[in-house]
């Protein structure tokens, strides 16, 4: 098994029977592409809308879905909800981007068939078929029980997409031992030359639970339930959405998103047997960041795609972003290490420098202003010190970043990190969201900001304190600072379009 081997590419051919080529564009296509048209001047008048985090033209966006790299591009599907900015009305948006930072937004891929009972497009995964093409499969909304359904490329480009006519591909009576409660979002994988699929759900009595399947044919048309893989301890969790179970560094890993920050095991996976045996488990991301998805490129990297909430009120026109591509290895103590991109250092400015300094007073940083950059700072000693972000000229942060002991905190939310004499933090500020890399990614955190148009003031801050660990009592400093700012990323409308 290799990260090639992920990639689902498989020898063969076989026919897979399509529905006829639509002489006329569909209408439930045509009257969602103009809802988003229509909403694109409201969202571009926001002053406060990100500008290098991905998003639709407009309106609404949740989970990533179908996330691949195919024949040179990378591929991001995603939950749209064309007519509003909230949740609802799902659909799947498309866009592709040969770096991991512009965009090209596509015509949306999939709409509801309402004719075949469909009232919603939930998420779902991509693989690659035995013709070499891949294949989007998706939960189906609006029929007596959830169904998996699968959707067809029209176009070596992917541009446009179509129902695979014998649909469902899989419906709840595989399941031997009767339906699954709130069963969705698949997922697939490969491993010894057979494509796999995991969904969520959780148990009649209120437990979440991971189901495993394979691909009985090389068309991935057809499927096997071979029963659970992974079920939870934790009483409190009802079911398990958007589940991944994909190899990386010669482990398995597992993410969950359990309406609660996500969640990741690292193990070891024997399908025979169907047992995942977890050797670590940790938080993926304790901000307001969920519902994961994976990709591999074509430089062997395994990509982490989340949804990242904004909490924007629905007036301005759009609702929520796709967080950084993230690189995900394992660290040589058994956990995940998350990194941003390297593309995105092409949207760096001129670098801003702040000379080393204790901390006996706050530091506000001479003439530097902004709400888009990445700042990369780095403290040593104890107590609690950080930097506080879009603040107002009353002084009141929109968002404060600080280490306090062994947790890194990001306005709300907190994440453990470890004791340390130093810390090295890579902030990503982004208008409404942020993204925060700690110590070479051991921690990363999402979340979003509240902050007026003119809030664009930084201050350094530091406090000595007692408290345990390697580093108590000595006085915190600021070893380096740099500032870069941020270029806004490219969106290209052109291709969007019914």
């Amino acid at each position: 098994m290799n990260r090639r081997d992920f990639t689902f590419i498989v020898a063969g051919a076989a026919a897979t029977k399509l529905m006829a080529t639509p002489l006329e564009t569909d209408p439930a296509q045509a009257k969602a592409t103009q809802a988003v048209l229509d909403a694109v001047p409201i969202a571009e008048a926001d002053p406060d809308r990100p500008v290098y985090h991905f998003h639709p033209p407009a309106n609404w966006t949740n989970d990533p879905n179908g996330t691949l790299f195919y024949r040179g591009w990378h591929h991001l599907f995603y939950q749209l909800n064309p007519f509003a900015a909230r949740l609802g009305s799902q659909h799947w948006g498309h866009a592709r981007s040969r770096d991991l930072v512009n965009w090209e937004h596509l015509p949306i891929a999939i709409w509801p068939s309402t004719d075949k009972g469909e009232t919603a497009i939930y998420s779902g995964g991509a693989a690659i078929a035995s013709d070499g093409r891949p294949r989007l499969i998706y939960t189906s909304i609006g029929h007596p029980q959830p169904e998996q359904w699968m959707a067809i490329p029209k176009d070596d480009e992917l541009i446009e997409w179509q129902k695979y006519e014998g649909n469902p591909v899989l419906a709840q009576s595989a399941h031997r031992a009767g339906p699954i409660s709130q069963w969705r979002d698949p997922f697939m994988f490969r491993s010894q030359r057979t494509t796999y699929m995991v969904c969520g759900g959780g148990t009649a009595a209120g437990r979440g639970q991971v189901q495993l399947y394979r691909a009985t044919k090389p068309d991935l048309t057809r499927w096997e339930h071979l029963g659970v893989i992974f079920q939870t301890l934790d009483r409190e969790v009802r079911n398990f959405e958007c589940p991944n179970l994909f190899p990386l560094d010669g482990r398995w890993v597992l993410i969950v998103s359990a309406f609660r920050p996500c969640e990741y095991w690292i193990g070891d996976l024997d399908i025979p047997r169907m047992q995942f045996v977890p050797t670590a488990h940790g938080v993926l991301d304790a901000g307001d960041a969920y519902a994961s998805n994976i990709s591999v490129d074509d430089k062997g990297r395994t990509l982490l795609w989340l949804w990242g909430r904004t909490n924007t009120p629905p007036d301005k026109g759009w609702g929520s972003v796709i967080t950084m591509p993230r690189t995900l290895t394992i660290g040589p103590d058994g956990y995940l290490r998350q990194q941003p991109v390297v593309e995105f250092d092409s949207l760096r400015g001129d670098v801003k420098t702040v000379a080393a300094s204790p901390l006996e007073k706050p530091l506000d940083p001479d003439g530097i202003r902004t709400d888009c950059a990445e700042i990369e700072v780095e403290f040593h000693g104890g107590g609690t010190y950080g930097l506080e972000l879009r603040r107002s000229d009353e002084g009141k942060p929109g968002v404060v970043v600080s280490m306090q002991g062994p947790y890194l905190n990001v306005g709300t939310a907190r994440a453990y990190v470890g004791f340390a004499d130093r810390h090295r933090l890579r902030i990503f500020l982004d208008k409404r969201c942020i993204e925060v890399f700690a110590d070479d990614g051991v921690t990363a955190v999402y979340n979003w900001i509240n902050a007026g148009p003119t809030d664009l003031g930084i201050r350094v801050f530091g406090q000595a304190g007692g408290g345990r660990g390697p580093n108590r009592g000595g006085p915190p400093s600021l070893q380096s600072l740099r500032i870069w700012p941020m270029a806004a990323a490219r969106f290209n409308m052109d291709r969007f379009r019914a």
